[in-house]
């Protein structure tokens, strides 16, 4: 019983071990030389990748005698992030310990895994996706210097493998500082600028530090300026237009009242003679409702005539069915 409960604790403390280590693997060199040997991890700084003087160390890990070394995921970032595995080997040139190393992605939820190889870190497993297409990448870009392009077919094949296979935001970047280092991103942008501008509000609506594409922000900025000055020139010229419509739709109108014959200035007691008119009725139908003599309404009825420019009763029914 005791015996089984051991072996159990034994797989469990493994299982733990091996679920904090995030870097592991070997580095295969003479065992007389194990003595006194670390592997070093640094994060680089995105917009220097080849500069390693903006690498910020991280940890150390002794290498074991078997060539074994691990790093615990306490010393990872809890987002991607970039990082520089290398050994320093004693007696060796720094430029021998710089070329021994290997760059990769990694956060504190995945793990990489360097098996022995006679060079140190040649080849890994990662589980991080982003380093995985990072990788392709870098493939990717070997292929096309070696076959020695034209710089304008590069920066189409860089940035369409960026567009269309890198689905990662952190790896999209790195493809746009590449071209930047080849001075081919300005005249992209130019051809582009749709692409890069929508690039831009998905990095800054993402987590991915604003610093690490403050780059492509600035060579963005007069981009956007003008994106906005035209906006701004288009809203002034359909401004300009509707006022021009306004007051084009204003003199039409003063225009056709100007056409129009002033209306004839009837009194009150004419007005309702003219209605009582239209409605049919006599002038003596006319003089009972309004409690007035006949001729009194014969009065009324030829200062309308006269005002209306009519001649008759006839006359003033068309007159009343043309306004």
């Amino acid at each position: 019983m005791s015996r089984s409960f051991f072996v159990l604790l034994l797989i469990f403390g493994q299982c733990r071990m091996h679920a904090q280590t995030a870097i592991s693997g070997y580095v295969d060199i003479d065992t007389d030389k194990t003595q006194g040997q670390k592997v070093y991890l640094a994060k680089l700084d995105v917009d220097n990748l080849e500069d390693l003087r903006y690498a910020q160390p991280v940890a150390w890990s002794p290498i074991k005698k078997d060539g074994s070394f691990s790093f615990d995921r306490k010393h990872l970032s809890d987002n991607d992030a970039v990082y520089r595995l290398y050994v320093n080997q004693m007696e060796e040139a720094i430029q021998d310990t710089i070329a021994h190393g290997s760059t990769f992605i990694l956060s504190k939820h995945d793990s990489i895994y360097f098996p022995k190889s006679v060079t140190p870190f040649a080849d890994y497993t990662s589980t991080n996706t982003a380093d995985r297409e990072w990788k392709k990448l870098r493939a990717f870009e070997t292929e096309l210097l070696q076959s020695q392009l034209v710089e304008d077919d590069e920066a189409s094949q860089l940035k369409s493998y960026a567009k269309d296979s890198l689905r990662i935001l952190m790896v999209k970047l790195i493809g746009i500082q590449q071209l930047d280092e080849k001075d081919l991103l300005d005249q992209d942008i130019a051809k582009n600028p749709d692409y890069y501008l929508a690039l831009l509000n998905e990095l800054k609506e993402s987590e991915i530090p604003s610093e690490n594409y403050l780059f492509l922000e600035k060579k963005l900025a007069f981009l956007t300026q003008e994106v906005v000055e035209q906006k701004y020139a288009w809203s002034r010229a359909i401004n300009f237009i509707l006022g021009f419509l306004v007051v084009g739709l204003g003199a039409v109108l003063v225009f056709r009242r100007k056409r129009q014959p002033a209306l004839p200035d009837l009194s009150k007691q004419e007005l309702t003679i003219q209605n009582l008119i239209l409605q049919g009725k006599t002038n003596k139908e006319i003089a009972n409702e309004l409690f007035i003599s006949i001729s009194t309404v014969k009065t009324h009825i030829t200062n309308i005539y006269s005002k209306l420019k009519v001649g008759n009763r006839q006359e003033l029914f068309q007159r009343n069915e043309g306004q």
